[in-house]
């Protein structure tokens, strides 16, 4: 889970509320506009550039939602949480439905959904954020979050969130709640560490830096910054460690 930065309101949202504005117009009757739809949708995803904005995995177009951090079931006609911009986020189904994605369409998927055991926006659900729940929204552009290589456990950086001023039970409530550590996650994150630990291994001739080693493999798989992020991106970014830091930093990295 990392900060995502949100782009202005697409204007066919924009016009859409501004169309029905003396309406109470909720989620669905927006899903009819399709120009309307397909333009939010398309925004979220390349705002994130195709990571599901709570595990991380890519969204693939038969594996992905629209996600409202304040639940629709909370929509007012003064507070219509169901058509807010900025309460929307771009999210895989969470591994609870049939999804055909084969190999060739897909090669970062070691397991498919579905598995039963919900992540994301399923296991979520209706919960209603009560302070504790990390919104991807506000979170700081560095790092919270810390990786077990051998299960591939995701756990809060107790050092970040002392120096972001977030409890640590915010953190392990919000990884709780979202199910971001199904074995599915779990499987696919040590995969991720086990790869990048063979390349920092194969490539390490005795003569280079350590961090300039990490940092190069870092600029091959951020790239600059203007294109889709790997899946998984906060676990590349903790097994690469400060030469990480070093790439994101030279790119600008704001989220």
């Amino acid at each position: 889970m990392k900060n995502v930065l949100k782009s202005p309101e697409p204007d066919e949202l924009k016009n859409y509320k501004m169309r029905f504005s003396s309406q109470f117009s909720r989620w669905a009757n927006l899903q009819q506009n399709k120009k309307a739809y397909k333009s939010t949708r398309n925004t979220l995803v390349s705002d994130q550039k195709w990571l599901c904005a709570y595990c991380e995995i890519d969204l693939h177009p038969k594996d992905r939602c629209i996600e409202h951090f304040i639940p629709r079931h909370q929509s007012t006609r003064e507070n219509n949480c169901d058509l807010d911009w900025q309460n929307m986020l771009a999210n895989c189904k969470g591994g609870m439905e049939n999804v055909d994605v084969s190999e060739e369409e897909n090669e970062r998927r070691i397991s498919q959904p579905p598995n039963r055991v919900a992540c994301c926006s399923a296991a979520k659900a209706d919960f209603i954020p009560d302070g504790k729940l990390l919104n991807p929204l506000e979170l700081p552009i560095f790092r919270l979050f810390r990786f077990s290589s051998l299960d591939g456990e995701i756990r809060p950086d107790e050092n970040a969130c002392e120096n972001a001023g977030i409890p640590i039970e915010y953190v392990q409530f919000t990884i709780q709640k979202l199910g971001l550590n199904v074995q599915r996650l779990r499987n696919e994150r040590v995969a991720i560490i086990s790869e990048i630990t063979q390349e920092l291994d194969a490539r390490d001739d005795g003569l280079i830096n350590p961090i300039l080693l990490k940092k190069q493999i870092a600029s091959e798989r951020f790239g600059d910054g203007k294109h889709d992020w790997p899946a998984f991106f906060t676990t590349i970014r903790w097994i690469l460690g400060e030469g990480a830091e070093k790439h994101l930093t030279a790119i600008s990295y704001l989220g």
